[in-house]
């Protein structure tokens, strides 16, 4: 099973901080209209998560609810419990589907 098609699970975060790329930040705000600053609430509730690895480096796609919208948000587990992001979109069907099954 490649790690792309892990099931989802629930997930609850225990991160000591967060961190971006600025010039990253930039593009997602422009190409998906979130914010990495703003989204960081979904950190706060329950969420769903999966791997998502690519070019190697093990990333999390978590979903989670944001400004009434489910949303994506896919990151990388750095050093002492700090969370990178990457990227945050509009969830997508499946996702969305996964995220309302494990959590209601």
């Amino acid at each position: 099973m490649r790690a792309n098609d892990q099931a989802f699970r629930t997930f609850t975060h225990s991160f000591s901080g967060f961190e971006w790329d600025e010039d990253k930040r930039q593009i997602n705000l422009k190409k998906h209209r979130i914010d990495f600053r703003s989204v960081l609430r979904i950190f706060d509730q329950p969420l769903c998560r999966r791997r998502s690895d690519k070019n190697g480096e093990t990333r999390f796609l978590v979903v989670g609810v944001f400004d009434d919208a489910e949303v994506s948000v896919i990151y990388t587990e750095r050093e002492e419990g700090i969370c990178r992001i990457i990227s945050a979109r509009r969830a997508r069907p499946e996702e969305r589907r996964a995220y309302r099954s494990l959590l209601s």
